[in-house]
């Protein structure tokens, strides 16, 4: 919240005055939040998980584990994503193995 209101007053489209007698007319701003990798793998800090991925418009995630297998998890909503990347270093013991394997998620082994 505070990122986004430093970034909306640098760009001038709040003003900190309130003193006018007019009313100001707010501007439509269009935050737009960047959920994934699109499809690429990133590096993960775990001790099983090598690199992940995420495609938001196929609700896809791939996981590549240090054993060198590569999974994709199917139906996978972003907000799941987002749990597994912030649960760095351990995100497949606290994210990927309850919600993924033991929610059922479907998935398939592709290397």
């Amino acid at each position: 919240m505070k990122r986004t209101l430093l970034l909306l007053l640098s760009l001038g489209l709040i003003s900190g005055c309130g003193n006018s007698s007019e009313p100001e007319s707010s501007p439509q701003v269009e935050v737009q939040k960047v959920v994934g990798t699109s499809g690429q793998l990133i590096s993960i800090e775990s001790d099983s998980v090598r690199a992940a991925g995420y495609n938001a418009s196929a609700l896809t995630m791939t996981v590549q584990f240090n054993n060198g297998y590569t999974y994709e998890y199917y139906g996978v909503q972003p907000e799941l994503w987002n749990s597994f990347i912030a649960a760095q270093p351990h995100p497949w013991s606290q994210v990927g193995y309850p919600r993924l394997v033991e929610g059922g998620v479907p998935y398939k082994r592709i290397s």
